[in-house]
């Protein structure tokens, strides 16, 4: 499906005037926090490392205690075939933040799979042009009260995406230094 901003055509005279969307942020959406993959990843380590069934296990590792250095290869080796680090690499969408006539909405682009599981090869695709019903931004609403509409509208979106994570850490730093109504007015 084509987005609507991406297009190179000349316009339809006849068509009623579309209000331009202005992106002002990409809010990533990950399979899971962070803590939960380090530690399905260790666990993983862990039993490829010492199976349960494996009758030398504790003898595997006195030998990896007393050359702490073969253990080190072979753990990074399999840190690097679970999926590498978590930044970045377990992100499964994005939430493109726009205003559109007095409204904050977010489109959502997510990983091209029905069930999402830890993968390297991954293509996002445009998936709804809301992902959460829009949030109304009064007109003589003040820099912070918008900013407070936006962070209320991504919280919206955490109830749609209930086992995902948003990580909105990029935004709420830069957030209070932003000029929200100046942002709001150019859109």
């Amino acid at each position: 499906m084509k987005h609507p901003s991406h297009n190179h055509e000349a316009p339809d005279k006849s068509a009623p005037l579309k209000i331009p969307e202005i992106f002002f942020f990409d809010v990533p959406v990950y399979r899971l926090e962070e803590e939960e993959y380090y530690r399905n990843r260790e666990k993983t380590i862990e039993s490829v490392l010492y199976p349960n069934d494996c009758p030398l296990r504790d003898e595997l590792r006195s030998i990896e205690d007393a050359d702490p250095k073969s253990k080190l290869n072979l753990s990074g080796l399999l840190e690097y075939s679970y999926g590498g680090a978590w930044l970045y690499n377990e992100i499964i969408g994005y939430i493109r933040l726009h205003f559109l006539g007095t409204q904050i909405r977010g489109e959502y682009y997510a990983v091209d799979r029905q069930r999402i599981v830890r993968t390297r090869k991954k293509i996002l695709v445009f998936r709804t042009w809301k992902l959460a019903p829009e949030r109304e931004i009064p007109n003589s609403a003040p820099s912070d009260e918008i900013y407070s509409i936006v962070l209320q509208y991504i919280d919206d979106c955490r109830k749609e995406l209930k086992r995902r994570y948003i990580d909105s850490s990029g935004l709420e730093r830069i957030g209070p230094y932003v000029n929200w109504k100046a942002l709001y007015e150019a859109s």
